[in-house]
């Protein structure tokens, strides 16, 4: 009796076909964000942190250029004072040579003003020219206010005496001598604030721009 011959082993079986017979699908290489829309983030965001430097230092030089300090609310000597006295008096303070010092008027409404000829300054036995002030202020708190009456420069670093007289009868209130402004120097530092001011306020614009147009840029770059 002849049997048939035995079957062959065949290949093992493979993964199953997809249903619709095609190759599987491949998964889409997700789009990467232009890399100009990333020049613009990161160049935005460094001119939005120079424009807020530049507006610190404005500010910073604004508070320089406003006089503060003078008085306290209470019509006492503040903390730019570095000597004071009753009106008429007299009051001694330390200069540097070749600096300049301003003599503030301080009172109330009633207080009678004195003016630059009432102010001497002596210095070591020398009396020292006094002129009106090169720049002048007024600072207030309450109902004690101060302003800017005259000025002078010593030659030398010691100790000068600043007398005030007053041909009023009643009474003038006080006086304050503070650090004085040099007038071109008054005056770069305004220009300064104005120039730092100019450019947060348009560094600010032109910084947030950028960062808002990169976001854009990227977000549309994604969807397309």
């Amino acid at each position: 009796m002849t049997y048939p011959p035995a079957a062959q082993p065949g290949p093992p079986p493979g993964p199953p076909a997809p249903a619709w017979g095609g190759p599987p699908p491949v998964a889409p290489t997700p789009r990467r964000a232009p890399r100009g829309a990333t020049v613009l983030i990161v160049a935005g965001a460094v001119v939005l942190v120079g424009a807020l430097v530049a507006g610190v230092l404005g500010v910073t030089l604004f508070l320089r250029a406003i006089p503060t300090g003078v008085v306290t609310s209470g019509g006492s000597p503040g903390s730019a004072a570095i000597a004071s006295g009753a009106v008429p008096g007299e009051a001694d303070v330390t200069v540097a040579g070749g600096e300049p010092y301003t003599v503030w008027a301080v009172g109330g409404p009633g207080d009678a003003a004195f003016a630059a000829d009432d102010v001497t300054v002596t210095c070591g036995g020398t009396t020292v020219l006094v002129s009106s002030p090169a720049v002048t202020g007024s600072s207030g708190t309450g109902t004690t206010s101060a302003a800017t009456v005259a000025e002078f420069t010593a030659t030398d670093d010691g100790t000068c005496t600043v007398s005030v007289a007053t041909s009023q009868d009643a009474d003038a209130g006080s006086f304050v001598v503070t650090e004085g402004w040099r007038f071109g120097e008054f005056f770069a530092t305004v220009g300064g604030t104005v120039l730092l001011w100019i450019l947060a306020i348009g560094g600010g614009l032109l910084g947030l721009g950028l960062l808002l147009g990169g976001i854009v840029w990227r977000v549309a770059a994604r969807r397309a």
